[in-house]
């Protein structure tokens, strides 16, 4: 099988347009231990990408090896990769091989939380040729699973708030997110997964939020959380939309 090169097109692209939208084009972040806390980097500033990440993002990703790779991910993430229906694991089917390369990477250096995933993301489990060939490897797939949904009691005030908030703005109309930016789908997500990541945004302890997200949902109550959550557990998979 043709390898698919993550160094050209919309990988390499999204690391151009990452560290020229927010005016650090030779910069890297700092991932000196001192400023590492508890639930993560203080100091941390989106689109300041870590030397892993450019390094990775240069590495030709192939969709063999990452079938084989994954295999390590299977115990969580499940064979079709997509996750568990409470939402402990999040679904990866579809996920944009940058996202997927920045929350690797940055969980590995202790900018983002998550203690269940930070064993299985280290150096000593995978490499960076194989955190690409993963992410190029899920960024394909589909499942036939349903995926984990709300109680659908307040879709019209989850649609309202994904909408008119900024919620839209840059995980898109559909869902579909945007991978020159490494902003996440979130269309047809785990309920639960969405709605524990947003209270973990709110409250300050994912260590590697948007700073535009923080502000977007910084008012948001459990029940707008919940709703809009709902929602985008319900929207399809992006793929299988028109625009």
């Amino acid at each position: 099988m043709k390898p698919i090169l993550i160094s050209t097109s919309k990988h390499l692209l999204c690391a151009a347009l990452l560290a020229i939208s927010t005016s650090l084009s030779a910069q890297t972040a700092t991932t000196d231990s001192g400023l590492v806390q508890k639930f993560g980097n203080k100091a941390y500033e989106w689109g300041k990408m870590l030397p892993e990440q450019v390094e990775i993002l240069k590495l030709s990703g192939d969709v063999a090896r990452g079938k084989e790779a994954f295999r390590g991910c299977r115990g969580c993430h499940k064979a079709d990769a997509g996750g568990l229906l409470d939402g402990t694991y999040p679904r990866l089917t579809g996920q944009h091989a940058s996202v997927v390369i920045k929350q690797v990477t940055e969980v590995r250096a202790g900018i983002r939380a998550n203690p269940k995933m930070a064993p299985f993301s280290s150096d000593h489990a995978v490499t960076p040729q194989e955190i690409a060939d993963i992410a190029v490897y899920v960024e394909q797939l589909t499942t036939a699973r349903e995926n984990g949904k709300g109680p659908g009691t307040m879709l019209a005030r989850g649609k309202a708030l994904y909408e008119q908030g900024k919620c839209a703005e840059c995980h898109g109309e559909r869902g579909e997110g945007k991978a020159l930016n490494a902003y996440p789908v979130v269309a047809a997500q785990h309920y639960e997964y969405l709605r524990r990541e947003l209270d973990h945004i709110q409250k300050g302890i994912r260590g590697n939020s948007h700073p535009k997200m923080v502000k977007a949902i910084e008012r948001y109550t459990r029940e707008d959380m919940e709703a809009v959550s709902d929602y985008m557990s319900r929207m399809p998979d992006y793929r299988l939309t028109s625009r």
